[in-house]
């Protein structure tokens, strides 16, 4: 029997449109922010949804409000944060401030939505507002960390003119992403070297067929590599790593906001960075929407149960 709770969906891509779809099975839903798909084939995972004609009526009443992943794309203070909505037609050309949305809402009322920024997170908190960040969940985590490798082994095939198989690759970070690529490359015949800081992460990586290898040293003497991927979210590839690598070799950087790799460093020497940022939205829209759907249903779940 469906919940009689009334969750309200707005902005998003179609990540948020399969979310949409995999909570009608549950819930009442109500979505806004879909206005481009209407038409397309992709109309199918609204059949069981409300759709509204302004955001205001999709969240009006509802028990939790689900916003998208990222929940902006704007930086700043909190009053300067609008709603992430690609695929809306903006009534008058007028973005959804994220301040107004909030003041919409009830106090009490549960937001839930991916990378929220902290000023939105104080704002939320000062008008009595429950947030919960999908995005720092363990388990979107470790799901994400499948599409995201796939898409990379995706782009390497597109990019290198040579197979998987018998290429050289070097995996940086051996976290849930970084181990699940390295053993998509192994499975499909590459050499791939892991280059990690933590003896732990070098130790699994020597376990899982990987060649080990510390950050420090590969900085020192960098072995060559048809490509690279970079998954560690900090600075590594300075200037000093960059001039020592051969002009062939494509990195390909899959930390969050390009921070691994210095940009213009990179092109002034000649190496091409290709950036992979939010894989699963774009190489497996249904799957990254269906594991949004699970975290985002655990979440009620824990919040009803605290409840009663």
């Amino acid at each position: 029997m469906p919940d009689s709770r009334k969750i309200g969906i707005i902005g998003g891509d179609r990540r948020q449109l399969v979310t949409a779809s995999c909570l009608s099975a549950d819930f009442e839903c109500a979505v806004w922010g879909f206005d481009e798909i209407y038409g397309s084939p992709d109309e199918k995972y609204l059949r069981n949804a409300v759709r509204c004609a302004d955001w205001e009526s999709a969240v009006k009443c509802s028990d939790a409000a689900v916003l998208p992943l990222p929940v902006t794309r704007d930086s700043g203070s909190a009053d300067m944060l609008t709603l992430n909505a690609p695929l809306a037609r903006m009534n008058d050309g007028k973005a959804v401030y994220l301040t107004d949305l909030c003041r919409a809402l009830p106090r009490g009322a549960f937001i839930l939505g991916g990378m929220i920024p902290s000023p939105l997170k104080r704002y939320a908190a000062e008008h009595g507002l429950v947030l919960y960040d999908y995005y720092d969940s363990e388990q979107l985590q470790i799901k994400n960390a499948v599409p995201t490798a796939e898409g990379a082994v995706a782009a390497c095939m597109n990019e290198l003119p040579i197979t998987v198989a018998g290429m050289r690759a070097a995996v940086f970070g051996y976290g849930r992403v970084g181990r699940t690529l390295a053993h998509r490359l192994t499975a499909l015949g590459a050499d791939v070297f892991a280059v990690a800081r933590s003896a732990k992460d070098l130790a699994w990586a020597e376990c899982d067929g990987c060649i080990p290898i510390p950050l420090g040293e590969f900085r020192e003497l960098p072995v060559f590599c048809d490509a690279v991927f970079n998954t560690i979210p900090q600075l590594v590839f300075e200037p000093a790593l960059l001039s020592k690598l051969p002009k062939e070799t494509v990195i390909f950087e899959l930390s969050s906001g390009n921070a691994g790799v210095d940009l213009q460093a990179a092109s002034s020497l000649g190496i091409k960075v290709i950036s992979l940022p939010s894989l699963p939205g774009k190489t497996a829209p249904v799957t990254a929407g269906e594991i949004i759907c699970d975290v985002i249903r655990s979440a009620l779940a824990d919040r009803e149960e605290r409840r009663n």
